[in-house]
């Protein structure tokens, strides 16, 4: 059971990464990081990918924009096949 605490404790310098790279892809989506409705989601997903081992901080914004392109995507689609 500890293994599994100590797969979720961060340093500060892995919060000073993942927090780098979100910025940078709210930057790249052009949202804003407090107000926008899925915000929530691309920080779970940046942490996602650093738990999954990524340590490069571009490659985890690139990861993240391409991840939350697809799946915004599919959610503009789901809601435009609801309003025909």
């Amino acid at each position: 059971m500890l293994h599994l605490v100590n797969l979720h404790c961060y340093s500060t310098e892995d919060w000073r990464l993942m927090q780098r790279a979100l910025a940078k892809a709210f930057e790249v989506l052009q949202r804003c990081p407090k107000s926008h409705a899925n915000a929530d989601r691309l920080a779970r997903t940046v942490m996602k990918l650093f738990d999954q081992g990524l340590r490069d901080e571009e490659a985890i914004v690139s990861k993240a924009v391409k991840q939350e392109e697809l799946v915004s995507g599919i959610g503009q689609r789901r809601e435009n096949n609801i309003a025909s």
